[in-house]
């Protein structure tokens, strides 16, 4: 096995995903190829088995493979271990979501964009199932954002990332839009303006996802839970907003808790009162400060001294 640094490093993103990793590792399989890669899968919160399954999934596939698993239920918290932490240079990182199958070519396409596009720092995959599937499309590609389910980011942009010591604040809904941000401000909102540039929307590169069923009840509950998310992810923009442009990304609250509470101190009058709103500030409400042993990553069967910061 090579020991050298990859060409590519795919980070999976999952939380009680058991149903669907085994098709998510082996559709990235399919897309490595023959390319050197590795695939580090991030487990948090999980109470499914999903570690078991990625591990016995992964000793049926070409492409090596490392399970983690993070006691937080919190994708913002495992994007932070595997930046500051997990991570190894690699000259492009791919982030996937683990209900995701990506197309054969998605990665392939994803480093062309970046290698034709000397100046964008991400390249944003668009979806190509569901019912939003094509208005998501043309949404990225007259604004371009990133979409968590796929996209890639310049490996060194992930080195500036880290060297500046950059966090998403623990607990944040709308992670991908926070590092979509930092990619068109090159990490810096004081002094360079937002650049579309910087990030690449690559229509060739995809993904499909199983579509929602109004008759499954495990469904139902993703879709309500998703209603609730979105509530509370709209007042995050407003408050990542204000943080971004009065103080800077380096500045921004650890905890995305305290960032709202601080916010809508502020704003009183600007917090909607729709019934979506009301059940994410209760969730709020109930949430405590986790322990730090909850944010670490644990290698499958292996204490790992993984640390973010």
């Amino acid at each position: 096995m090579r020991t050298t640094d990859p060409d590519w490093n795919i980070v999976v993103f999952g939380r009680n995903e058991a149903a669907t990793l085994q098709p998510c590792l082996e559709a990235i399989a399919r897309a490595v190829g023959t390319r050197h890669a590795r695939v580090d899968v991030l487990l948090n919160g999980c109470t499914d088995g999903s570690a078991a399954v990625a591990r016995r999934v992964a000793a049926t596939l070409p492409v090596p493979v490392q399970v983690w698993e993070i006691e937080l239920a919190d994708k913002a918290n495992a994007w932070n271990q595997y930046v500051h932490g997990i991570r190894r240079q690699a000259r492009v990182h791919c982030f996937v979501d683990a209900y995701a199958s990506v197309a054969p070519d998605a990665f392939t396409a994803l480093d062309a964009a970046l290698a034709a596009s000397p100046q964008a720092q991400a390249a944003a995959a668009v979806p190509s199932s569901g019912r939003s599937a094509a208005a998501t499309r043309a949404a990225m590609l007259a604004a371009p954002a990133l979409h968590g389910s796929l996209h890639a980011l310049r490996g060194s942009f992930v080195e500036r990332i880290r060297a500046g010591g950059l966090l998403l604040p623990v607990g944040l809904y709308r992670g991908d839009g926070l590092i979509g941000s930092m990619a068109m401000h090159d990490l810096d909102a004081a002094t360079n303006p937002w650049n579309p540039r910087n990030i690449v929307v690559v229509p060739e590169a995809s993904w499909t996802v199983r579509a929602l069923s109004p008759w499954r009840p495990a469904d139902l509950r993703r879709w309500w839970n998703r209603r609730i998310q979105q509530a509370r992810g709209r007042l995050e923009d407003a408050a990542l907003r204000e943080g971004i442009y009065q103080g800077g990304f380096g500045r921004l609250p650890r905890d995305a808790d305290e960032m709202l509470r601080g916010w809508m101190a502020r704003h009183p009058l600007e917090v909607p009162t729709d019934g979506f709103t009301r059940r994410a500030l209760r969730r709020m409400q109930r949430r405590g400060q986790p322990a730090r042993e909850a944010l670490l990553p644990k290698l499958y069967g292996v204490r790992a001294a993984v640390r973010a910061g």
